[in-house]
């Protein structure tokens, strides 16, 4: 899979993301959308949704709609909002189990195709929370909002959303390896690392 558009996208996510560090750590924050890209292409998505993971947080960053619509095309523009927190959440401050009960309400009047680049958004994070909190032990919620069973009962929501929302065949290896994913770090908060 290789075209300019994709060139692009690549390009845009660097120049964004350069500088930015991955949640507290020293981590280079460019890992995420290379990592989500990377999982889109793995589990079957095609080139808009691959270029769509690359750019994911670019709105977040100043990115207008516009500007990706008009760089990439009115498709790929309505992945990457998909990403967008729903207005509410913004405008009544909600606090993080609301904003994310509201993101997850959002989710389920979403295409298909867009719940699948916010599924394998999601699992790439996951996956990486679980890494550090087992190198890393308690210390990693000290990057989070909330404490470990608070994210577990995120993912655990997630893999409910993920499995109603995604059920054709094509999406159950994403779905089977989050739900394994997200079993993988309820142990590890029963295990006493969540707080």
């Amino acid at each position: 899979m290789k075209s300019p558009k994709l060139t692009e996208a690549f390009g845009l996510a660097v120049k964004i993301h350069q500088h930015k560090k991955w949640k507290k750590t020293e981590r280079a924050f460019l890992h995420h959308p290379l990592g989500v890209a990377s999982l889109v292409q793995f589990y079957g998505g095609d080139e808009e949704q691959v270029q769509a993971a690359l750019i994911h947080d670019t709105l977040s960053e100043g990115v207008t709609y516009e500007e990706i619509h008009h760089q990439f095309g009115i498709e790929v523009a309505n992945l990457v909002k998909a990403f967008e927190d729903p207005p509410e959440v913004a405008a009544l401050k909600m606090n993080w189990a609301q904003s994310k009960r509201g993101y997850i309400q959002k989710i389920e009047h979403l295409p298909p195709r867009a719940i699948f680049v916010i599924a394998c958004e999601e699992l790439h994070e996951l996956m990486a929370i679980i890494h550090d909190a087992k190198y890393f032990g308690a210390s990693v919620w000290n990057n989070y909002p909330v404490p470990g069973r608070d994210l577990g009962w995120y993912y655990k929501t997630l893999t409910s959303t993920f499995y109603t929302q995604l059920s054709e065949e094509k999406y159950r290896p994403l779905v089977s390896e989050f739900a394994s994913q997200t079993k993988i770090l309820s142990n590890r908060v029963f295990e006493g690392i969540d707080s």
